[in-house]
């Protein structure tokens, strides 16, 4: 998330992976983690690599 410039910290994680539909325990866990890292590079790839505005908002 630092890379695409999204804000990381554990706050606006636990808000991205809500707004994306987690359904797993929202406690910074690797697992919420690793989710969310593959839920945000998918939407980067169908975004053509460039981070789409729904996400830019977390910045």
């Amino acid at each position: 998330m630092k890379l695409l410039d999204l804000d990381s910290s554990l706050a606006a994680r636990k808000e991205l992976a809500k707004e994306l539909h987690y359904t797993g325990s929202l406690d910074g866990s690797a697992e919420m983690n690793i989710w969310l890292h593959k839920q945000v590079m998918t939407k980067l790839a169908e975004n053509g690599g460039k981070v789409p505005a729904d996400l830019r908002h977390s910045a």
